[in-house]
């Protein structure tokens, strides 16, 4: 599989300069960014998959990993291993004192781990995805079906996003999310 790393920068750093020019609470939003990012890391070590490159500065927490010479069901662990922390951190914070920080810091977690499951190939669900497609067919089918799976899913998205524009005047972050991976799907391709 390739440089997954790598792959999600440009999407990556637009969508968290949106989500910290709109956050009420930036640090604690970095906090979970931190958390997503240290998953992936620590999960990366644990499976022994080589860790090329880790940085955090500026606006930007990214890991870049290679997963080549793992199997693929590490390789599937190294994917979920952000979601895995964020959704931790949301069980952790659901035992904190209730306050607007600890609110904002579990919502965060529990979207930043669901969004990242959505099966696109720039996130972290399509790589999962791809990983267990690896696990049960050669390589050239696996990247047809996630390629199929990540196109119908992008669209789908879209299409919900302009649904609840629509109907509910509803925020436009989700149509901006969705158009940005619909141009990350096209220069992909």
């Amino acid at each position: 599989m390739e440089d997954f790393g790598e792959k999600i920068g440009t999407f990556t750093l637009v969508l968290t300069m949106l989500s910290l020019s709109s956050s009420p609470h930036p640090l604690v939003l970095i906090l979970c960014y931190g958390i997503h990012e240290l998953g992936h890391l620590i999960f990366a070590k644990v499976m022994k998959a080589r860790v090329k490159h880790f940085s955090a500065g500026g606006f930007r927490l990214c890991i870049s990993y290679d997963c080549s010479k793992i199997p693929y069901w590490k390789e599937l662990f190294v994917c979920l291993g952000g979601i895995i922390f964020n959704l931790t951190a949301t069980l952790v914070g659901a035992f904190l004192p209730k306050t607007e920080d600890i609110a904002f810091f579990i919502t965060c977690n529990l979207s930043l781990g669901l969004m990242n499951l959505y099966p696109v190939g720039i996130l972290d669900g399509g790589g999962a995805l791809k990983s267990i497609l690896l696990m049960l067919t050669d390589e050239d089918k696996s990247e047809k079906i996630a390629k199929g799976v990540s196109a119908i899913a992008i669209i789908l998205l879209w299409l919900i996003s302009i649904y609840l524009q629509l109907v509910f005047s509803s925020n436009i972050s989700l149509l901006f999310i969705s158009i940005l991976l619909l141009v990350e799907m096209c220069f992909r391709m």
